[in-house]
């Protein structure tokens, strides 16, 4: 009878123990019991809690759905992970062949609020992507090496960012076709929503290429489009890192502005390379990734005459006179190119940077902007992955007593030496910022 007792006794520890490694709670009381925060940032049939992992509290979720014998949609709305309209054992079998990378047939919801059915682990031993946003998002996810076909802007002025050793062909703007797809032999694409149609035509022409499609346009969605990626690929680990950097980053501009007693009325504008030969400026307004995101730090400008194709708008010079000081008083001017832009064989500088910012902001002479020395220069990085790692900075030039200088260089350079190929410092290396000291009320500005 002791001998029963005793054996008992040591199967029970042996199941809670077994239970604590899987990360599964037998325990009942409600205090002991996972909580999933729910995020809807994982669009993957599988994410039964839809949080943002695929793992054990999956499957507990799945379990106590089946047990129960009623499926709220609404509250679960991945859980059928078989798309086969019930919940089962065969959907606990999928999210255990997805936690442990085995093959099988996985369905998420893409951009276009389409299911999409890939198999999984998606293969992507040889990748090609659209334009450079799409290359930064290969290069966070850990995968650039795999990246043989991608646009000039990376193979040339964006080199900066990567080795490009491995890239076997390139193309023009974001101009990627059916054919480079196929003679490439890509097996993955990273495309704008705007490429569909071409690969879908190569696509149509190797059933082995897998599409992935990505709106830049929103910045609000870069975490739960690469958390998205992590999943189909089975690369985790790398989607993870980047979510947790974009959190923090937002905790501390969450915690930063609850000190700033009102958000600075800004405008965003884009510098081109070739500004001088264009005769208009253009406005980034609601729904561009720059505008929403910095819009996290100001009262951003919007017009209800903004393109609806790009949410941009085109303004004459005087216009930035007649609404200065009004609709807005900062100038937030976008740079393009001049944070890895290569000029007569010499990568942007810092000096480089604030000789080209001072050359051009005369274009904006007889703003109160100007005058005051609330013109602020900035690259051209923030309808993109990497935007976030420059926010930071440019909260303290908006907010210099409440941000930190070094905190803003800091999580640039915590950008590049995790998510991107590039060693460099970014203090030296690249035009990131205006930092100069001509204008002296600016400076007197940021001493105050």
């Amino acid at each position: 009878m002791e001998e029963k007792k005793m054996f008992g006794a040591i199967a029970v520890v042996a199941v809670i123990l077994v239970a604590a490694f899987c990360g599964v709670t037998l325990m009942k009381d409600d205090k002991d019991a996972y909580e999933a925060k729910v995020t809807g940032n994982v669009p993957v049939f599988g994410n039964a809690n839809n949080d943002d992992y695929i793992d054990s509290h999956d499957i507990d979720q799945l379990n106590a759905i089946i047990d129960d014998g009623s499926w709220d949609k609404t509250a679960y709305p991945y859980a059928d992970a078989n798309q086969d309209g019930k919940i089962d054992s065969a959907d606990v079998d999928i999210v255990n062949k997805i936690i442990s990378g085995q093959n099988c047939n996985l369905y998420y919801v893409d951009i276009y609020d389409d299911v999409v059915k890939v198999s999984y682990p998606v293969s992507h031993s040889r990748v090609g992507v659209s334009y450079w946003q799409q290359a930064e998002l290969a290069t966070l996810m850990g995968i650039w090496d795999n990246v043989v076909l991608a646009s000039t802007s990376t193979t040339s002025s964006n080199s900066h960012r990567y080795d490009t050793s491995n890239i076997e062909k390139s193309f023009s703007g974001s101009k990627i076709t059916s054919e480079l797809i196929l003679e490439c032999h890509c097996d993955f694409i990273i495309a704008s929503q705007g490429k569909s149609d071409v690969v879908q035509a190569a696509i149509d022409a190797d059933s082995n290429i897998t599409p992935y499609y990505v709106d830049v346009s929103k910045s609000s969605t870069y975490v739960s489009t690469v958390l998205t990626l992590g999943v189909l690929l089975n690369e985790n680990e790398e989607a993870q890192a980047y979510a947790d950097f974009v959190n923090g980053i937002k905790e501390k501009i969450s915690s930063g502005m609850e000190k700033v007693q009102e958000k600075a009325k800004t405008v965003v504008t884009l510098m081109y390379a070739n500004q001088s030969t264009r005769a208009n400026i253009v406005v980034e307004c609601e729904g561009t990734g720059a505008a929403d995101m910095i819009g996290l730090i100001a009262d951003v400008y919007d017009s209800s005459t903004k393109s609806t194709s790009d949410y941009r708008m085109n303004v004459e010079a005087d216009w930035f006179i007649q609404n200065c000081g009004t609709a807005f008083d900062f100038i937030i001017i976008e740079q393009e190119g001049t944070d890895t832009k290569k000029v007569d064989d010499t990568y942007y500088t810092p000096s480089m940077y604030n000789e080209r910012f001072e050359e051009a902001i005369t274009y904006y002479s007889s703003t109160q902007a100007y005058a005051s020395g609330m013109i602020l220069g900035t690259t051209y990085s923030y309808n993109s992955f990497g935007g976030y790692a420059n926010l930071l900075y440019l909260a303290y030039l908006l907010y210099p007593d409440v941000f930190s200088e070094e905190d803003g260089w800091n999580t640039l350079q915590e950008y590049f030496d995790n998510f991107t190929t590039a060693k460099i410092n970014v203090k030296t290396q690249g035009g990131w910022y205006y930092t100069g000291t001509s204008y002296s009320a600016y400076n007197e500005r940021l001493a105050q």
